[in-house]
């Protein structure tokens, strides 16, 4: 009897060290989420290992110290702990998609993706585990794959804005624009702070082209997300040509239809004489040298109709006498630090003396890109005197 009752008295010395130190271990986990707080990680990682040492099997010190390890940017240590959260209970979603996050961030897309899968099996009721998959297949080019995530958080949750963001994200990359707009319009209602899906509306619209309405997203993003505003007035930013600037040998673009080639210059009164003339084009932005530069992007042309009007306002009494117009620039420079464009063409008299023109009727055309590669804007790449303002 006596040995018995000494065993029992054992192992209920036993458990109430264990029930102790669980207790401590507590304990620490609850001190170390208060340093946690304060944003003293130092402290709140000891505490949780603290309380690890006394528990082998806390979830909680290993969750949270997993957590911190995030926090820190310490990827590895954080990995290891989420790995013993799963060790403990590997049926745990949460366990997995914290793997998952911590793979993510070390930019382990592949690893991730494994995990946020085997989260997705355990619970199919998250919408994280499908939504963060998206983006994943987003940031891998596997578009139709993202598709089917995002469509997976739109069902489980109708009214949570993120699904739609996440279609109208694959669709913009699709460049299916009124696609975009569609679902990206749903997100904004239910979610008029999502930054992310006012940002792509943006983007849709500008590809679409309508400008006004892009421009009216960037006017909700300020304030929003300053930084996503400044992304999209950049995405909108276009080079435009502003202006045809006078130059002392620059050719007169406001003399009409029927001018006298030699009114241009007197060494055209002679018979069969060239003269070079110039154009300077002002931009609104840094060009790209070489292209600007480049003959090939320039077209010199008679204006047929529209912005430009008509050369000779659409009468031609005296073709014969008509000054040969050349379709390119002999050459161009570029001075970057007054993003000006100087065109050098020649113009020759013909051998009776008597050649006519129609400055104001000339068009000039650019069609290159600018020193951060985007394309001169159309509604502006070309210029004549009588629309006086680029076109």
């Amino acid at each position: 009897m006596d040995s018995i009752s000494n065993a029992d008295k054992m192992f209920s010395f036993v458990l109430q060290q264990q029930a102790n130190r669980s207790s401590i271990a507590s304990y620490a986990v609850a001190n170390g989420a208060s340093l946690l707080q304060k944003k003293d990680y130092t402290g709140a990682v000891a505490q949780f290992k603290k309380a690890i040492g006394l528990d082998p099997n806390s979830l909680d010190a290993y969750s949270k110290l997993g957590s911190t390890y995030l926090m820190q940017n310490k990827t590895k240590e954080a990995t290891d702990a989420f790995k013993q959260v799963i060790r403990i209970n590997p049926t745990s979603a949460d366990a997995y998609k914290d793997l998952g996050n911590a793979y993510l961030q070390a930019k382990n897309l592949s690893n991730a993706e494994k995990q946020y899968k085997i989260s997705a099996s355990l619970d199919k009721s998250s919408t994280y585990p499908p939504y963060t998959l998206g983006h994943i297949y987003v940031q891998t080019n596997r578009l139709s794959e993202a598709d089917q995530q995002f469509r997976k958080v739109v069902a489980l949750a109708p009214k949570d804005a993120h699904g739609y963001y996440g279609l109208g994200l694959v669709h913009n990359k699709l460049g299916k624009y009124d696609d975009a707009v569609r679902e990206l319009s749903k997100a904004v209602s239910l979610k008029k702070d999502l930054a992310s899906a006012q940002y792509e509306l943006g983007v849709a619209y500008n590809s679409l082209g309508q400008k006004d309405k892009a421009k009216e997203q960037i006017d909700i993003l300020q304030g929003l997300d300053d930084t996503l505003a400044s992304d999209l007035a950049n995405t909108l930013f276009e080079p435009r040509m502003i202006a045809a600037l006078p130059s002392t040998k620059t050719f007169n673009i406001l003399k009409g239809p029927g001018t006298l080639l030699s009114s241009l210059d007197p060494s055209l009164l002679t018979p069969s004489k060239s003269k070079n003339f110039n154009m300077v084009f002002q931009f609104n932005t840094e060009m790209d040298m070489p292209s600007v530069t480049n003959p090939a992007n320039w077209t010199i042309s008679k204006a047929i109709s529209g912005s430009a009007g008509t050369y000779n306002n659409g009468v031609n009494l005296n073709s014969e006498r008509e000054a040969v117009i050349p379709r390119t620039p002999r050459i161009i420079t570029y001075d970057p630090s007054k993003m000006q464009a100087t065109l050098y063409f020649t113009l020759s008299q013909n051998a009776a003396g008597n050649a006519t023109i129609d400055p104001s009727h000339l068009v000039f055309k650019f069609s290159g890109e600018s020193l951060t590669g985007k394309r001169i804007d159309e509604t502006a790449d070309e210029i004549d005197g009588y629309a006086g303002l680029p076109f």
